[in-house]
C-alpha cells in the first residue's frame, strides 16, 4: 500500500509529536501557515526566518512586505514538524511531499543558521521527507558538517548568476568565489550540490553562462538548475537605479507588472537551452526545475509535471485505483472515481474544490500528474 500507508504514517507522526508538545505549543503550531498552506510544485517551502539582509536587487522579498532586517522563525523545531505533519495537503516520509528551504530568507544568515540546521535535523528525524535547501551564503566547514549530520541526502542549491555584476546586483551577499568554495566544501563531504542559476537575468547572466557552468563543474557541482526571473515594478526600478539596463528584460515581458507586488515571469527559453547544451558538454546534469535536483539527490522518480519526467518510469510507485478510493473514504471524500490513463491519474468528481487535498496527496504519493474532471 502506498497512499493508505502514508496516511497511517501521517496520523502516527501527528499523535507522537502532539504528545511531546504542550497544549499552547500545539495551538500556536496549528495556527501557523505551514499547517495549512498548499505546497508549490517544488514542494512545501519551509521558513527558517523572515526577511533577508543580503539586499539583492532582483529579489521579490521586499515587494512582498518582508523586512530587510531578518529574524528567526518563531516555531520550535518540534512545532515546525507538527505544523507540517498536520497540514492537510502534506504526506510524510521519503515518498511524501518535498520540502524546500530558502524562500523568504537566506537560511544561513547569522540570525537563521542555527534554526535552519535544527529544523532540517528534526524534520528528517520525525518526517523523513525529501528536502532541498538553496543558499548564497559562504558555508564554512562547521556549516557543511552540520548539514551532513542533519540530512546526508539533502539537495543543496548554491546560487551564482553573475561574476561581473555581482557587486551591483547582490551588494551584501558573499561573492561568487566564496560560493564556489561552498560548492567545493559540500562536494568534498559527498553532499548533492548543484549550481542554482536562478534567476537568469536577460542581458546579464546569458553572456556568462558558459563560464558559470565551467567554474561550478570544476568546483564539484553535480548539476545545474536554471530558473527564470520574476519581476515586479519595484525590481525593475531597483535594477535601473543600480545601473543595470532593463531593456532586454522589458522586451520579453508578456505584460508589464501592475504593481510593486505583482510578479511577472520573464521568459528565458533560449538561455535555458544554452544552459542545457553547456551542461551536457561539461558533464553536468541539467535540471529543468529545483525539484528535479531534489528527486535526483534522493534517487526518486517523478512524472508529475510537464518539466519532467524525472527518473525512470520503473522507479514510480505502483498505482492502485482501489487503494486510492479507500484513501478518499478515509479523507471523507465520496462520489469520486479514480483511474490511471497513460501516466496520469484522472479523478472524476462533481465536488470541485473538495478534492484538492486529495489531488495533492495522489500526486505526492504516486508521483504522477493528477487531472480532475467533472
Amino acid at each position: 500500500m502506498v497512499l493508505l500507508g502514508l496516511l497511517d504514517e501521517k496520523q502516527r507522526i501527528i499523535d507522537k509529536l502532539r504528545s511531546r508538545l504542550d497544549p499552547r505549543e500545539v495551538r500556536v503550531a496549528e495556527k501557523d501557515h505551514h499547517a495549512r498552506r498548499e505546497p508549490r510544485p517544488c514542494g512545501l517551502t519551509v521558513h527558517t526566518g523572515i526577511g533577508c539582509s543580503y539586499s539583492c536587487i532582483y529579489c521579490y522579498v521586499p515587494d512582498m512586505g518582508f523586512p530587510l532586517r531578518p529574524r528567526e522563525y518563531p516555531l520550535t523545531p518540534l512545532q515546525m514538524a507538527y505544523a507540517i505533519a498536520v497540514n492537510p495537503y502534506t504526506l510524510p516520509s521519503r515518498s511524501g511531499t518535498m520540502l524546500a528551504f530558502g524562500s523568504v530568507t537566506e537560511p544561513f544568515l547569522p540570525e537563521t543558521r542555527g534554526k535552519t540546521l535544527d529544523y532540517i535535523s528534526t524534520l528528517k528525524r520525525h518526517l523523513g521527507n525529501p528536502t532541498q535547501i538553496s543558499t548564497k551564503a559562504s558555508l564554512g566547514e562547521m556549516d557543511v558538517d552540520g548539514l551532513k549530520r542533519s540530512d546526508p541526502e539533502i539537495s543543496v542549491l548554491v546560487t551564482i548568476i553573475t561574476f561581473k555584476l555581482h557587486p551591483r546586483l547582490e551588494p551584501r551577499a558573499p561573492g561568487p568565489e566564496e560560493r564556489l568554495e561552498t560548492i567545493r566544501r559540500l562536494s568534498g563531504r559527498s553532499l548533492h550540490v548543484s549550481l542554482f542559476l536562478r534567476p537568469i537575468l536577460p542581458g546579464v547572466t546569458e553572456p556568462e553562462i558558459q563560464l558559470l557552468l565551467k567554474r561550478a563543474a570544476e568546483s564539484g557541482a553535480v548539476g545545474v538548475v536554471a530558473g527564470s526571473l520574476r519581476v515586479t515594478r519595484g525590481i525593475l526600478q531597483r535594477l535601473r537605479l543600480a545601473g543595470i539596463p532593463t531593456s532586454s528584460i522589458e522586451s520579453r515581458l508578456p505584460r508589464y507588472p501592475r504593481s510593486r507586488r505583482d510578479q511577472v515571469v520573464v521568459p528565458a527559453g533560449s538561455a535555458k537551452r544554452l544552459v542545457q547544451e553547456t551542461a551536457q558538454r561539461l558533464g553536468l546534469k541539467y535540471y529543468p526545475s529545483a525539484c528535479a535536483a531534489n528527486m535526483d539527490a534522493h534517487g526518486l522518480s517523478c512524472h508529475a509535471c510537464s518539466m519532467g519526467p524525472c527518473g525512470p518510469p520503473e522507479g514510480l510507485p505502483r498505482f492502485d485505483a482501489d487503494e486510492a478510493l479507500q484513501a478518499a473514504e478515509e479523507l471523507g471524500i465520496s462520489d469520486v472515481s479514480v483511474s490511471l490513463r497513460g501516466n496520469r491519474i484522472v479523478v472524476h468528481t462533481r465536488r470541485g474544490g473538495v478534492v484538492r487535498r486529495f489531488a495533492h496527496m495522489l500526486r505526492d504519493a504516486y508521483k504522477r500528474a493528477v487531472v480532475i474532471r467533472g
